[in-house]
């Protein structure tokens, strides 16, 4: 599985449209963290991974970030905003490091993808 093949093509899928700073680091840990939960799923090696596998890890990472809309502006997600308060209009919203929280506490490999995983994966005996 290359790494970078999948990073170039989860970046032609989601371009920075909004010109983040840290658009190229979000992806970078998007991509290993869907390679290494695919990794532990299927018992097999990022290195052993079949590059058939590398077309489902791309899905993966386009799901996650659009999931967890870390690439969104805050004042356009959907969670963005913490508190609202009519008195004096004070708007709060949520840091951008709750949103890496939660692509830590995601997990990527949902039933969606479960079916197309099952075929790579290998038992072990331990």
């Amino acid at each position: 599985m290359d790494k970078q093949w999948i990073l170039d093509k989860v970046t032609m899928l989601i371009p920075n449209t909004y010109n983040f700073d840290s658009y190229d680091k979000i992806l970078d840990y998007v991509v290993d963290k869907t390679m290494n939960d695919v990794a532990i799923y299927t018992n097999v090696p990022i290195e052993e991974l079949s590059g058939a596998v590398s077309y489902i890890v791309v899905d993966m990472c386009v799901t996650l970030v659009k999931s967890t809309e870390v690439l969104t502006p805050l004042e356009d997600r959907d969670d963005g905003i913490s508190s609202v308060t009519e008195g004096d209009e004070s708007v709060t919203f949520k840091p951008i490091s709750e949103s890496i929280a939660s692509i830590n506490a995601a997990n990527p490999i949902t039933k969606d993808y479960r079916g197309q995983l099952n075929h790579f994966r290998r038992l072990r005996f331990d």
